[in-house]
């Protein structure tokens, strides 16, 4: 019986050696033909690339010609209508000049990045709105900080005629103008403040600016109560003038419950009498000082300061009357001293009177 034959198998029938020999293909080249083929493969290479470099620098020079023709040099896009608006106290030549901008140069060579930090630097602009519009159009737009006081130098009673004093507005950010509006003559005087450090542009922190501008914000709707003069001097508390001449002593803070506690007292006082001085900063029993009517406040703290005259010594006739004179009282003065005073007519049942002078009164809240 013969052996069944074995099952087929991929074998290999020539040594790794062998089969690389099989596959090799014998062709003989000569060298000049294979040196030719080279160069020419190195010229065309070196063609195509200088023609993509004289395409690349014609299209450069080409797209500089065409710019300066069609755009930097073309009237067209010359800047013609400059519209600059403000509303404040800066005019058009000092926005320009601020901005460096000229009429009659090409509208694309002015970068609104810049113009815009240029007048976001002045110290009276809070906001600014630089727009281009082609061909020949810039809007600008500035808003300026509107001031809400005047910071006085120490010893200033004027600050609109010095060179020490700022315009502070509500955020805080002082700064000068070259041009005083109408408006500026009436608004309200923070003094006690150190000046010599501030610089136009840069913000207080002060706390006790910081409050008085507080106060000012607070109050600026109210039409019966003004604030004239805020004295931030003591540095713990303020002391407010008004239109009338009253003193108003307030805290550094609870600004708002305080004024709630002054507009209270004016409702309750009879608005006849004038209030001289309050004193906010007590929270109970708050004094209250009062004006006598018919007097003037001015006429009474001129007398207060004026130092008593000497009456003139009269000449003596006979040293016995000049001794008389001494011991004897005088029946007018003694009956002045012993007479009671009249009381005012406007003064109310149960009071006391002053002679003229203020009446203190506590004010509950």
């Amino acid at each position: 019986m013969k052996n069944a034959p074995r099952p087929y198998r991929n074998q290999r029938l020539f040594r790794p050696k062998q089969r690389r020999q099989q596959h090799l293909l014998e062709v003989s080249l000569r060298a000049d033909k294979e040196r030719a083929r080279r160069f020419r493969r190195a010229a065309g290479f070196i063609f195509k690339l200088a023609l993509l470099g004289a395409l690349s620098v014609g299209a450069w020079i080409g797209t500089k010609e065409a710019l300066r023709r069609l755009v930097w040099e073309n009237r067209t896009f010359y800047l013609s209508n400059l519209q600059v608006r403000s509303d404040g106290t800066l005019t058009r030549e000092q926005i320009m000049a601020a901005a460096s901008i000229v009429e009659g140069r090409n509208i694309f060579l002015y970068d609104l990045s810049k113009v815009r930090t240029a007048l976001d630097a002045l110290p009276q602009v809070e906001r600014v709105e630089v727009d281009r519009t082609l061909p020949n159009r810039i809007d600008i737009e500035v808003t300026e900080r509107q001031p809400i006081a005047w910071i006085a130098a120490p010893g200033d009673n004027d600050p609109t005629s010095s060179d020490r004093s700022f315009l502070i507005d509500a955020r805080g950010y002082v700064m000068r103008t070259h041009k005083l509006l109408p408006d500026y003559y009436s608004l309200p005087i923070i003094t006690g403040v150190e000046t010599e450090n501030l610089v136009p542009g840069t913000k207080v922190t002060a706390f006790e600016v910081v409050a008085a501008l507080e106060l000012l914000r607070l109050n600026s709707d109210s039409t019966r109560w003004q604030v004239r003069n805020i004295d931030v001097s003591k540095r713990y508390c303020m002391v407010v003038t008004d239109r009338a001449h009253a003193k108003i002593t307030f805290g550094l803070d609870h600004i708002e419950q305080n004024l709630a506690r002054l507009y209270r007292l004016q409702e309750i006082i009879d608005p006849s009498r004038e209030i001289r001085t309050v004193n906010l900063f007590v929270e109970r029993n708050t004094p209250v000082t009062f004006v006598e009517p018919g007097m003037d406040e001015s006429a009474d703290a001129s007398d207060e300061a004026a130092p008593p005259k000497a009456d003139p010594a009269k000449p003596a006739d006979k040293p016995g009357a000049a001794t008389a004179a001494k011991t004897k009282p005088d029946t007018k003065e003694k009956a002045g001293k012993t007479g009671s005073t009249p009381v005012p007519a406007s003064s109310k049942k149960g009071e006391p009177s002053s002679g003229g002078k203020s009446l203190k009164k506590p004010f509950h809240p």
